[in-house]
């Protein structure tokens, strides 16, 4: 339940009552008091361990007691973290010595909704107190949609408002970059909206091409990612992601919304006609969540999806953030609309304008936001391979479609320059890309094939860089899309993505070519490859009616 306020707050200057002050909980309850010494003793990825177990998960005195052990011992990064006094000095300037007094929604917020979590009328003005002092205490902070969620589920908590204030400041001010706690700008928000579907596109195949196919407008469906968690959830499932969340930062969010989203796409994959409206189909489900898996098997599934480290996902969100603000998104300006790519006028001589939406859609979020411009293609540039990489040379990513003779259309989205095919030896074919390639077919099925990698952006390392022993710790090239080399043995495996000379190029080569084009475009051939866990794209052996290559508008070093 949510209680939204749309024009302003009542407020009383009377605050909540402190939970068990009189008591002596542990003569209560012996067995809480000897967990807690355990909780006290254990390291952190212990804890870690006995969080995802749900160790403190009752009582209810005993998760407050772990929580602020657990809040206590984050190490902020900023100098100055507000103590409980400052809450005291805050709410006295707020709210005064008057009974009532009424304050506009913090901006920060959006449609001034609060999810209620069990709270009395009491608990409800305390959230709204601990709310409009945290916008006080941090005036930057333009866009933070979770912030009501978390101070009412840390409400119950907390021996009062002063402590729950404390705690949600204490996780504001983390701001190790490769695990943080909240976005607390527009910019960083979307970037994490971004991030998520990237990662959706990898471990929840179908969703996102079941939507795309719909024309509904899939970045929306995915804004709502951490609301799901903090805002749709039920009381009982959301403090079990705050057991972890509180431990492991905001990498669990993006599993517990994934196992979520696992979880959707099997309900729905029997109703799909009647849904109407995924966005609302799926606030719907989580809500009722309980029909479906337990609290503890949400976060059984959610621990078992491979997941990108999290200096990954941070190269990751920050290659998306990039891109936000190339189309013009400020960290200073909150609710900003940010143009969506219109296919309604697309046009080409190998796909739909509805085959394109879903291409669109499988490509990485950041390179989604602009729209596809057309770099070569036979009708116009001829067919030799010299000319397709003197067009398309250059520009990174790129979106290779053919079209048989057979009408049989697929292709490759293939995620580093062509042009790095120069830096190795003419006689040789020698692989390189990252992990966001894939290959895929529209025609007469659609479907994409795309490794599961942990690493997601990280590129290949070439036999001089193994050489050299240059590793991931120091090798960060200076494009934003161009991340990083890594020395790891898991991520040498599967890396054969791309390979090309003048008499061939080829996509994928563990165990067989997913694709290879011969030097006059005429035709080419397919097999299984263990790359991309692809079957032969068309048949294996083809030829080529019509071949088009596809670029974003604007990319990382590149402006048509």
């Amino acid at each position: 339940m949510t209680i939204s306020e749309s024009d302003n707050w009542e407020i009383s200057s009377n605050s909540g009552m402190k939970y068990g002050q009189f008591v002596d909980w542990e003569k209560i309850d012996p067995e809480a008091a000897e967990k807690y010494q355990q909780i006290l003793n254990s390291a952190h990825h212990q804890m870690k361990k006995m969080g995802r177990e749900g160790f403190w998960a009752t009582p209810h005195t005993l998760r407050a007691k772990a929580y602020y052990h657990i809040i206590h011992s984050i190490n902020s990064s900023r100098t100055a973290t507000p103590e409980r006094d400052n809450y005291y000095e805050l709410a006295k300037n707020l709210f005064g010595e008057h009974k009532i007094s009424n304050h506009p929604v913090p901006e920060y917020m959006e449609d001034g909704e609060i999810p209620r979590y069990c709270l009395n009328k009491a608990g409800l003005n305390s959230v709204k107190r601990i709310l409009l002092c945290l916008g006080k205490y941090f005036p930057d902070m333009n866009f933070c949609p979770i912030l009501p969620a978390l101070v009412s589920l840390l409400l119950h908590f907390s021996q009062d408002e002063a402590e729950c204030f404390y705690s949600v400041c204490r996780l504001i001010c983390y701001n190790d970059p490769n695990k943080r706690y909240i976005d607390q700008t527009f910019l960083t928000y979307r970037a994490s909206c971004m991030t998520f579907g990237d990662l959706a596109n990898k471990c929840c195949r179908g969703i996102r091409k079941l939507i795309a196919s719909s024309h509904q407008n899939l970045f929306e469906f995915y804004s709502d990612w951490i609301m799901w968690i903090f805002a749709d959830l039920p009381f009982t499932y959301a403090i079990r992601v705050l057991d972890v969340y509180l431990l492991e930062g905001f990498k669990v969010l993006y599993r517990v919304a994934l196992a979520l989203l696992s979880l959707y796409k099997v309900s729905v994959s029997s109703r799909v006609a009647d849904v109407e409206d995924f966005r609302t189909d799926m606030k719907r489900f989580v809500q009722n969540v309980v029909r479906h898996c337990t609290a503890e098997k949400l976060l059984e599934q959610a621990f078992m999806i491979p997941m990108a480290t999290r200096r990954e996902l941070n190269l990751l969100f920050n290659a998306n953030k990039d891109s936000l603000m190339q189309k013009g998104v400020s960290i200073h300006q909150k609710r900003q609309s940010v143009e969506t790519v219109d296919f309604e006028n697309f046009s080409s001589s190998v796909v739909t304008g509805t085959e394109m939406r879903v291409v669109w859609a499988w490509i990485p979020e950041r390179f989604a936001l602009f729209s596809p411009i057309r770099l070569f293609s036979t009708a116009e540039h001829g067919r030799s391979l010299a000319s397709f990489y003197s067009h398309v040379e250059g520009h990174e990513p790129t979106v290779l479609i053919i079209k048989t003779l057979d009408e049989e259309v697929f292709g490759a989205f293939l995620s580093t320059d062509l042009i790095e095919r120069r830096k190795y030896d003419c006689n040789e074919v020698t692989y390189f890309g990252t992990g966001e390639c894939f290959v895929f077919t529209l025609r007469p099925n659609m479907e994409r094939y795309q490794q599961t990698v942990v690493n997601i952006m990280t590129r290949k390392a070439s036999p001089q860089q193994s050489q050299t022993g240059v590793g991931a710790s120091s090798q960060i090239l200076k494009s934003s899309n161009t991340l990083s080399v890594s020395a790891r043995h898991k991520e040498q495996e599967a890396s054969m993505f791309i390979a090309g000379n003048d008499s061939q190029l080829v996509i994928g080569g563990d165990g067989g070519h997913a694709l290879c084009l011969q030097a006059d475009l005429e035709g080419g051939h397919t097999e299984s490859c263990d790359t991309f866990k692809n079957i032969p794209l068309c048949k294996s052996h083809f030829k080529i009616q019509s071949l088009e290559v596809w670029g974003s508008f604007i990319q990382y070093g590149v402006k048509y």
